[in-house]
């Protein structure tokens, strides 16, 4: 069975917040959870080699301290190494463009870049089954996020269209070993709560009945 940390410190539990209606029973019957409100508990449960999935459900880990840049360096680390990362729930709404785009740069090598907070239809892109399975991901579907540029077309899962720019609503990448996962949703539906599911290598074929 999988571990996974879930990393949420603003202010609340994404145990009780229930950003996803469904997303906790289902990771729960899937997977051992545990989660940090603490920096330095997550940091022990990183460097200790636990989770072989990270969830982070806000943007206080981007903050500019010595104690959340070192367990940045962990989490980039601990990726590297194997861990899928997944950024998901607050993270995207609430975090600073230039912030996200400096550390997508600096911690995993990325170009991704904040295009725009907006709605657009978006459509599920033709990806690497290994990667990510898509059987249980909605095809289409209206979203409101925080559209990514920048992203080569091989790391992303779901596609918008700004003009003639086609812009990601979820970014799904390679980084090392392990994988790092973008989902720029603000309305926590059913959709990004597959997506999660998914990007985790925890869906199961009922998630789509």
């Amino acid at each position: 069975m999988p571990n996974v940390l879930v990393i949420s410190f603003e202010e609340f539990s994404f145990s009780s917040r229930q950003l996803y209606e469904h997303l906790l029973p289902k990771l729960l019957s899937r997977a051992a959870i545990h989660e940090s409100t603490i920096v330095q508990d997550a940091l022990n449960y990183i460097l200790s080699g636990w989770p072989n999935v990270i969830l982070i459900a806000d943007p206080v880990i981007a903050e500019d301290t010595d104690k959340h840049r070192r367990l940045l360096e962990a989490v980039a680390d601990h990726t590297r190494h194997g861990c899928t990362t997944v950024l998901m729930g607050l993270f995207a709404v609430a975090i600073e463009s230039e912030t996200l785009d400096a550390r997508f740069k600096e911690y995993f090598d990325l170009r991704w870049r904040v295009a725009e907070s907006t709605t657009h239809q978006v459509r599920l892109m033709a990806t690497d089954e290994s990667m990510i399975r898509t059987a249980s991901l909605f095809p289409v579907f209206h979203a409101n996020a925080v559209f990514l540029g920048r992203v080569p077309a091989a790391q992303t899962v779901y596609a918008g269209s700004s003009g003639a720019t086609m812009t990601a609503y979820a970014a799904y990448a390679r980084v090392g070993l392990g994988k790092l996962g973008y989902i720029g949703d603000t309305n926590f539906g059913e959709e990004p709560e597959r997506l999660i599911l998914a990007m985790c290598h925890l869906d199961r074929p009922e998630d789509s009945l």
